[in-house]
């Protein structure tokens, strides 16, 4: 049984050069997620996976220029393709303790997407700031990936 959350949340916001559908795809497919799902640009996600319905689970490993493998995993809480996500998210890949991440999909009228990400249930100051900087460089990776698809 996870331990409740803290009531910490922080939001990020990012326009991608991909429709809607693209841009929920590469979340949810492992082929996809494997090429974008790390915090830092130089690092590499050997293990991504998915089982994209209610109560399925994912995960992905980042790994580190050192080697080093940070895990992350979940389960799926709701899945409305294109327009909404939301999956559980267990800190440091410690199963004890669960927050939930929601992404949004705008689609905007010049064909790109803005993304929306809303993770909240975080325990501490320390945790915010480490996860601002873990999404924040992954979705500077997811950038990186769908900018070469546009």
């Amino acid at each position: 049984m996870a331990i409740p959350s803290g009531g910490l949340v922080l939001v990020m916001q990012k326009v991608f050069k991909v429709g809607r559908e693209r841009l929920f795809d590469a979340w949810t497919q492992p082929e996809l997620m494997r090429q974008w799902f790390h915090a830092r640009e130089s690092w590499t996600t050997p293990v991504a996976e998915a089982d994209l319905k209610v109560g399925g689970a994912w995960k992905v490993h980042m790994q580190s220029d050192d080697g080093h493998v940070h895990p992350a995993l979940g389960k799926y809480l709701e899945i409305d393709r294109p327009n909404k996500l939301v999956f559980t998210w267990h800190p440091y890949g410690d199963t004890s303790v669960e927050t939930v991440v929601t992404l949004r999909f705008k689609g905007l009228p010049d064909g790109t997407t803005e993304l929306t990400l809303t993770h909240e249930g975080l325990r501490n100051e320390k945790e915010k700031a480490d996860h601002t900087g873990g999404w924040t460089g992954c979705l500077q990776s997811l950038g990186t990936f769908t900018d070469k698809e546009h």
